[in-house]
C-alpha cells in the first residue's frame, strides 16, 4: 500500500474505512476504488481520523467503529450543492454513474431528457454516496454496500437546506459499478399546481370536478414512471379539499409523502422496498387501518396487487372516495389490470358506482417560446438533420404544417436546449352504465370508439392536438409519447361501434 492508503485508509474483516477528512485526495480516492473491487462484497464507511487511528493501532475492532456525520461535512456539502444546481435547473432526477468508463458520470433528467452534469473520480462518486446513506438519510441502512440494492430517503434537515420537500436515493450495482439515481420532490409551500397549469382541457377539469364531488367512488390515475401521476393526485387532493371547504377527513398513505396538502392527514408508508410482500402487505394494512380513522376520502399512493386493489374498492363500496394510481398504457385498460393481473371480480370493477374515475397522462415538452423554429425555419436549419421521407409524411398527413413548431436544439438564455417545461396529455374518463356495459360486452377497441364518437372523450392525441395547432410542442418529439397516427389506428369508426 502508498503511504496515503496506510494512513487513511484501512480494510476490517467486512469493511473499508476511510478517514472523511481526507477521503477527497487522489491517491485515497485511487486505493478505495482498488480495494472495493478488489473486495465487492465490503461497505465503505468514513469516520474521523482518530477512530481509524485506534482500529489501527489494535485499540478497537472494526465493529466498535462508528460512523462519524460531523467529519463528513464536505462531502455532504458537496452533495447539497448537486441538490441545489439540480433544482436550479428545474431537474426530477440526479444519475451517479459510477465507474462508467473509468470515472463517475453525473447526469441531470431535465425536463424528462438526461443531460451531462460533469465528472468525478471513480472512488469519489462511491465516498459521496457512502456519504449520503450513512449520513444524510432517515431511512437507511447504518452501511453502505455497494453491492446490492440499497433504498433511502434524505433527512429533513437536508431537505430544508436546498428547498426540497422530499429526496428519495436508489442505487444498484451495474457491470460497470455502481448505478445511483435521487429523485428530487421540490417544495411548493402546500399549493400544487391547478389542473390548468399541469395542461388539463376545461372540459377535463370539469370531469375531474363531478367526481370529486360524487359521494363515494374509485379515481385511478395511470401512466409510466415520472408521468406526473402523483402531481396530478395532490392536486386533485387539494381540489376536494377546497369544494368540501375543508370540512372533510382526507387521508393519504404515500411512498413517500410528496408535498403538503392544507386540511389533509398525510401519512408515510414505512416498509422494506426491497420485499415485496412486506411493500404489499403495509399497502393493505395501511387501508384497512385507514379505514378505522373516520375518512370521508383516502389517497392510496399505489395500486400493486391485488390485496390493495380490493382494499381500495371495499372503501369505496362503504361510502369513501378513493384516489390512487396504478401502471397501464391507456385508461381503459385499467379495467383490464384490476379483473385480469389483479383478479378482482369484473361485478366490481365494471360498476360505474364504484369505479367513478379512469385516467391515463403522460408529459410532453414544453416548447421555448422565444427560440422555437416553424417549419419553414426547420427545413432551412442547416445544423439539424434533414427529415427523413418518413418524417415529412407523418408531418403531412396528420398535423397542419403552416402551424406547428420545433425544438431549437440549442435553445436560447430563456430556456433549457430548447424546452421550458412539461405539460400533461391524458385522457380522463367518467364511466356511466354504457360505457361499462360496452367493456363488458364488445371489449376494449369498441368501449373506446364509444366513449369518443358517443361520450365525446377526448383521447391523449386529440389532446396532444390542442398543443399542435398552438405550437406549443414539437411533433417529432411527442410522436415518441403519443404517436401522430394513434387515433387512427386505434378507434374504430362511428358507424362500426355495436350501440
Amino acid at each position: 500500500m502508498s503511504e496515503a492508503a496506510e494512513r487513511y485508509v484501512w480494510m476490517g474483516t467486512d469493511r473499508i474505512f476511510v478517514s472523511a477528512d481526507h477521503a477527497a485526495l487522489a491517491d485515497v480516492q485511487s486505493i478505495v476504488a482498488r480495494l472495493l473491487r478488489q473486495k465487492p462484497d465490503f461497505s465503505l464507511e468514513t469516520c474521523t481520523l482518530q477512530q481509524l487511528r485506534e482500529y489501527q493501532d489494535g485499540q478497537k475492532t472494526s465493529n466498535e467503529i462508528t460512523v462519524h456525520n460531523a467529519a463528513n461535512s464536505a462531502e455532504q456539502n458537496r452533495v447539497l450543492g448537486y441538490f441545489r444546481e439540480a433544482l436550479l435547473q428545474h431537474s426530477s432526477d440526479i444519475h451517479f454513474r459510477i465507474g462508467e468508463k473509468g470515472l463517475t458520470r453525473i447526469l441531470y433528467r431535465i425536463h424528462g431528457e438526461l443531460g451531462e452534469a460533469g465528472h468525478l473520480e471513480t472512488a469519489e462518486g462511491y465516498v459521496l454516496a457512502s456519504t449520503i446513506i450513512q449520513s444524510m438519510c432517515d431511512d437507511a441502512e447504518p452501511s453502505f454496500h455497494a453491492n446490492r440494492p440499497q433504498s433511502a430517503r434524505l433527512r429533513k434537515e437536508y431537505l430544508q437546506q436546498v428547498g426540497l420537500f422530499g429526496a428519495r436515493y436508489e442505487h444498484y450495482p451495474t457491470e460497470f459499478g455502481l448505478l445511483v439515481v435521487m429523485r428530487l420532490i421540490p417544495d411548493d409551500g402546500d399549493k400544487p399546481p391547478s389542473l390548468p397549469e399541469l395542461g388539463f382541457l376545461p372540459e377535463q377539469t370539469d370531469q375531474f370536478e363531478q367526481m370529486l364531488m360524487t359521494p363515494e367512488g374509485k379515481m385511478l390515475i395511470s401512466g409510466p414512471t415520472g408521468s406526473g401521476k402523483s402531481t396530478t393526485l395532490r392536486t386533485l387532493c387539494w381540489m376536494y379539499m377546497a369544494l368540501t371547504n375543508g370540512t372533510r377527513h382526507l387521508l393519504t398513505f404515500e411512498d413517500p409523502v410528496e408535498g403538503g396538502i392544507p386540511g389533509a392527514v398525510q401519512c408515510g408508508i414505512k416498509a422494506d422496498r426491497s420485499n415485496p410482500e412486506a411493500l404489499s402487505q403495509a399497502w393493505s394494512s395501511a387501508l384497512s387501518s385507514g379505514m378505522r380513522l373516520d375518512p370521508d376520502a383516502i389517497l392510496v399512493g399505489e395500486q400493486r396487487d391485488r390485496n390493495s386493489a380490493m382494499a381500495s374498492i371495499v372503501a369505496a363500496l362503504t361510502g369513501h372516495i378513493v384516489l390512487s394510481t396504478v401502471h397501464t398504457p391507456d385508461a381503459i385498460r385499467i379495467l383490464d389490470r384490476l379483473i385480469e393481473t389483479f383478479g378482482v371480480s369484473a361485478s366490481l370493477v365494471i360498476d360505474p358506482q364504484v369505479m367513478m374515475g379512469l385516467v391515463s397522462q403522460r408529459l410532453i415538452q414544453q416548447l421555448c417560446p422565444h427560440c422555437k423554429l416553424d417549419y419553414a425555419e426547420r427545413l432551412r436549419a442547416k445544423s439539424l438533420p434533414d427529415l427523413t421521407g418518413t418524417q415529412r409524411n407523418l408531418l403531412a398527413g396528420h398535423t397542419d404544417t403552416q402551424r406547428i413548431a420545433f425544438r431549437h436544439p440549442d435553445g436560447c438564455p430563456h430556456c433549457w436546449k430548447g424546452f421550458t417545461g412539461r405539460l400533461v396529455i391524458a385522457e380522463v374518463i367518467r364511466p356511466d352504465a354504457m360505457f361499462m356495459e360496452m367493456y363488458q360486452r364488445h371489449g376494449k377497441l369498441q368501449t373506446r370508439s364509444y366513449w369518443v364518437h358517443y361520450m365525446q372523450g377526448i383521447t391523449r392525441r386529440a389532446h396532444l392536438q390542442h398543443y399542435l395547432d398552438a405550437g406549443t410542442v414539437d411533433p417529432l418529439n411527442a410522436h415518441f409519447i403519443c404517436p401522430l397516427d394513434e387515433d387512427k389506428r386505434l378507434l374504430l369508426p362511428k358507424e362500426a361501434v355495436h350501440v
